[in-house]
């Protein structure tokens, strides 16, 4: 019967496989200054070189809102649709991707930026057309966080 079941469950668990998989990195910049500090000019560098905030999410207070204890975990969702939208086009599963994500916390003492590059993303989604926006786009956030840092 078990071996029935395992027969039957099989094709199931087969269709339920992610459409893309594999390691995906992070880089993480430290920071010169306070979670707040960076957080405003990490906003206001994105936004004075046309890059939209579109959301900011404060983990801590999520957190504290609900009686748990949590360093200061903020996550903004940044991007532009017009470079944003040439992936999509591509690739529809690239809106699961986008905005952009970039995580500002502390631990041990320490004010970390952290983001996740979405050239190795595009290059799992196997989109030729994208490679090249993608590596802009990856440059283009690394510079922008550096200079949001004072490193």
């Amino acid at each position: 019967m078990k071996f029935l079941f395992s027969l039957l469950l099989f094709p199931l668990l087969a269709v339920a496989q992610p459409k893309y998989g594999g390691p995906i990195t992070h880089i993480a910049f430290l920071s010169s200054y306070s979670s707040e500090q960076t957080i405003a000019t990490l906003k206001k560098t994105l936004e004075q070189k046309g890059i939209t905030v579109f959301a900011t999410i404060d983990h801590q207070a999520a957190a504290k809102a609900v009686g748990e204890e949590l360093s200061p975990i903020t996550l903004l969702i940044v991007g532009n649709p017009k470079v944003g939208t040439a992936l999509m086009q591509e690739e529809p599963f690239m809106g699961i991707e986008l905005p952009l994500k970039i995580v500002v916390y502390e631990q041990d003492k320490k004010v970390w930026v952290g983001y996740k590059p979405i050239a190795p993303i595009v290059k799992e989604y196997h989109l030729e057309k994208s490679k090249g926006i993608a590596e802009k786009i990856d440059t283009t956030m690394q510079q922008l966080i550096r200079l949001s840092i004072g490193n």
